[in-house]
């Protein structure tokens, strides 16, 4: 049986307002609020809050991290100290010494090296050339070219590899290879 107006007509049940938009929309608007009023409190904090424990000591946890686990018990007596690393040493790869015309044994070094040399023309009476290549290669790398009566001093080199090293003077002279960790 229908309803019916009194023109004749058949009448539409009244309509029921939806309840459902309303309640999510509450529940969207508290979860904004607290949000606002959580990032609120947080940055009111001051710095002094944000101070790194002294040394030696372990840090509070904060409250959220509180409420979630609790903190583990750390006495002060067993805090392990780790232990430092040790520095890689700079090693002598290869040392040479001689007078004239030289090739030098095959050395390898990781990446960075040093070339240290020192050379004298005092034996040879006036300033002389020292030259330190690349071995094996006409075309290689000139590492030093020197003239004078006398020098010491180090180049720093980045080219790592198995390598030697040809060595031409009229002086005596003295060459160090140090593989730089």
């Amino acid at each position: 049986m229908a309803f019916q107006d009194p023109d004749g007509q058949a009448a539409r049940p009244p309509r029921r307002r939806r309840r459902w938009p309303w309640i999510v929309g509450g529940i969207v608007a508290f979860f904004v609020v607290v949000g606002i009023i959580g990032a609120a409190t947080d940055s009111g904090k001051k710095d002094d809050d944000a101070k790194p424990a002294p040394a030696g000591t372990v840090a509070a946890p904060s409250e959220s991290a509180a409420a979630s686990k609790p903190a583990p018990e750390v006495k002060p007596s067993a805090a392990v100290k780790p232990k430092p690393k040790a520095k890689p040493v700079a090693k002598v790869v290869l040392s040479e010494s001689g007078s004239g015309v030289k090739s030098t044994a095959k050395f390898h070094v990781d990446g960075d090296w040093d070339l240290k040399y020192s050379y004298d023309c005092a034996d040879f009476g006036m300033a002389g050339n020292f030259i330190v290549k690349e071995g094996g290669n006409p075309l290689g790398e000139l590492y030093l070219n020197e003239l004078g009566k006398g020098k010491s001093d180090v180049t720093h080199l980045h080219d790592g590899g198995t390598r030697f090293l040809e060595v031409n003077s009229t002086c005596s002279w003295k060459i160090d290879v140090i593989d730089v960790p």
